[in-house]
């Protein structure tokens, strides 16, 4: 039985959010195994290391950005905002519940590298050629 155009463009966006999921899990995964290398080579320091997983969390972001606007192909920063939201309130509830302090400068620059990195993959994605179908 055929499917209505309703049903696919559900499926297509479940499809995508997948993808963008899994492509900043997997962009995570492999910034931190670096980042992991590099500090057990080098000894690094506290702060060093607090840097390396900022770093890793806007390469996330900026992957799953990209990845979700290159298939939408609309509303480049549109998409990336809204994939950052989604990844800085994940980001904002793992850490009331896995940290015991709050601090409030520490949410700003979060909230920033997240929005920027996203927005900034979002536009890069919309404008870039079509890698998934």
């Amino acid at each position: 039985m055929r499917k209505s155009a309703e049903e696919k463009a559900k499926r297509r966006l479940l499809v995508t959010i997948v993808m963008g999921v899994l492509s900043f899990l997997g962009a995570v995964f492999l910034f931190l195994l670096i980042f992991a290398a590099v500090s057990v080579k080098l000894d690094a320091a506290d702060n060093i290391l607090s840097v390396m997983a900022a770093a890793a969390l806007g390469a996330g972001c900026f992957s799953a950005a990209f990845i979700t606007a290159n298939r939408r192909r609309k509303k480049g920063l549109l998409t990336g905002l809204i994939c950052g939201g989604i990844v800085f309130a994940a980001v904002l509830l793992c850490g009331f519940f896995f940290s015991e302090c709050f601090t409030a400068g520490g949410v700003i620059s979060k909230i920033m590298l997240v929005l920027s990195c996203s927005g900034i993959g979002g536009i890069t994605g919309v404008n870039s050629r079509k890698i998934f179908r």
